[in-house]
């Protein structure tokens, strides 16, 4: 099954082939990045290279802090929660993400579509800048929290820890979600922010690798930032100029092939006379969205309603199970609450997309700190390991708004804001999410010293595992044809298994002591 491309137009779609350079590409990438690192290792031991900005300190803790003093005080001890009141943090879990649910399907998702629409961007950039920005809003405060308040490796640790889980965690669920339907997605701009996901990493992990983040390194990730965003604003004429040199390489590769072998005829000479797909005026949409377009906007006053009276709290839902009835009586005061505090950007009222926007952003970082707050406390209950904790339940804890929202957007046949949504965000993660906090706090409060420690050396490696869930994912939806369904789901989810057995492992020091314990609470 090879890779297709949807057209809104007549031509013939792309062949499989043409794609494969941009599955070389992070491959290459992948193999440089990690031999540049293992050489400055190497070189950095013998002395052959000049310190940083800061050198090395030797002032790293025996021990790290547990997780649970990063957040308030819980109201029940330790011997209440183990004797049965952890079921009320489960509780509090549960009913959080029901409300991060409520946020992002009737706030935050409509908002991007405003947004896309109102700035005439294509989905994939939306999602992979205005979605990634919202549903990151998590990783942000806690790299704030990490540097200005605990002055901890939490910051770096969750962004580290949840990426892996966006990347195969979350496409395993939205695939799995799908089962019997298949939703296809563009080949280019998961391409494209693959390789900027690949730089990213190597950039993150030559700067952790001495423990030490200096101001040059934290203004390097902020212009790398900077450039994603040039890249982003330019996405059309990097496409057509990508597309058009994938075209002019696979046509003189074809070229060769009939000069070498002109037994082969004429048979697939004229595959290449298509439309141009560089054409900056045909638009990349899945196939199911073009039939329904008529419909749409047959329907879309009626819809508009219907979502207006979902969004009221003073609506008692008509039809529907008893279930239902309970589960809107449930979040009528979060209704009530979202519904005074987050403008509406329905019609008539889209000229509060942006205010609508930044509200929806707040209250997904405070729904989002609450709900890592409680699975922190109940990692901690069962006596589950801080480090191993932070990649397992806490992980998945704080990527709880990327889950809801690419379910939403994938469920609307917008696979492409999906995925450019989940790489975007660790993008997002790595060079804002990280550069801002460590500018200010090398600039303005590091004491003349213009550096702060990292103090887990295990973060090197685990951050060099990140390099691989991007390329993993790359290969299995080529190989899937460029489709998210449900065999994309089960083996990302099989892939997130593996990452998952490997670094609990190194993270209990099993494969020998990289992480120092935890200390006494």
């Amino acid at each position: 099954m090879c890779p297709k491309v949807f057209l809104k137009s007549d031509g013939e779609p792309t062949e499989g082939k043409k794609k494969i350079l941009f599955l070389i590409l992070p491959l290459v990438a992948l193999g440089i990045g990690l031999y540049r690192q293992s050489d400055t290792e190497i070189q950095r031991k013998e002395g052959h290279i000049l310190p940083t900005i800061a050198p090395k300190t030797s002032d790293v803790p025996d021990c790290v802090p547990p997780a649970i003093d990063e957040f308030p005080g819980d109201l029940f001890t330790q011997e209440q929660r183990q004797s049965g009141f952890v079921a009320i943090h489960f509780a509090a879990t549960a009913y959080l993400c029901l409300l991060l649910a409520i946020v992002c399907d009737q706030y935050f998702v409509p908002t991007l579509e405003i947004i896309a629409e109102s700035l005439n961007v294509p989905v994939d950039v939306a999602g992979a800048t205005f979605m990634a920005i919202g549903t990151s809003s998590p990783e942000l405060y806690s790299a704030v929290i990490g540097s200005f308040i605990t002055k901890g490796d939490i910051g770096i640790g969750t962004i580290v820890g949840s990426a892996v889980f966006n990347i195969l965690g979350v496409t395993s669920v939205t695939g799995m979600l799908l089962w019997n339907q298949e939703v296809p997605v563009d080949w280019y701009p998961i391409s494209r922010d693959s390789l900027v996901y690949i730089f990213s990493v190597t950039t993150l992990i030559c700067i952790i690798q001495d423990n030490v983040v200096t101001s040059v390194e934290s203004v390097l990730l902020l212009m790398m930032f900077a450039v994603y965003i040039a890249v982003m604003y330019f996405n059309s004429s990097i496409k057509e100029w990508g597309e058009e040199t994938v075209e002019d390489i696979h046509r003189w590769w074809k070229k060769s092939r009939r000069a070498r072998a002109s037994s082969l005829g004429h048979k697939r000479s004229l595959s290449l006379k298509a439309t141009r797909i560089g054409d900056p005026r045909l638009i990349l949409v899945p196939p199911s969205l073009k039939k329904d377009d008529s419909d749409t906007a047959t329907s879309s006053d009626g819809e508009e309603s219907e979502d207006e009276d979902d969004m009221s709290p003073w609506v008692v839902p008509k039809d529907g199970s008893s279930f239902q009835l309970a589960l809107w009586l449930a979040s009528w005061p979060a209704l009530l609450v979202f519904s005074c505090t987050i403008p509406s950007c329905r019609k008539p009222n889209e000229g509060n997309y942006v205010l609508t926007f930044v509200c929806s952003v707040v209250w997904i970082g405070v729904i989002s700190y609450l709900c890592s707050w409680m699975v922190t406390i109940i990692s901690h209950t069962f006596g589950l390991p801080d480090s191993v904790a932070g990649i397992t339940i806490l992980a998945a804890g704080i990527s709880v708004p990327e889950i809801i929202a690419s379910i939403i957007v994938v469920k609307s046949g917008m696979a492409n804001m999906a995925i450019c949504n989940l790489i975007g965000s660790n993008i997002f993660d790595i060079l804002f999410c990280l550069g801002l906090p460590w500018f200010i706090k090398t600039f303005f409060f590091s004491a003349g010293a213009y550096s702060l420690i990292v103090h887990s050396s295990a973060l090197t490696y685990t951050t060099a595992a990140l390099l691989s869930t991007v390329v993993l994912l790359f290969v299995t939806l080529s190989l899937s044809g460029w489709k998210l369904n449900w065999r994309v789901g089960v083996t990302c989810l099989g892939l997130y298994v593996g990452f998952l057995v490997v670094a609990c492992l190194c993270e209990m020091n099993v494969f020998g002591q990289m992480n120092p314990p935890t200390c006494a609470s």
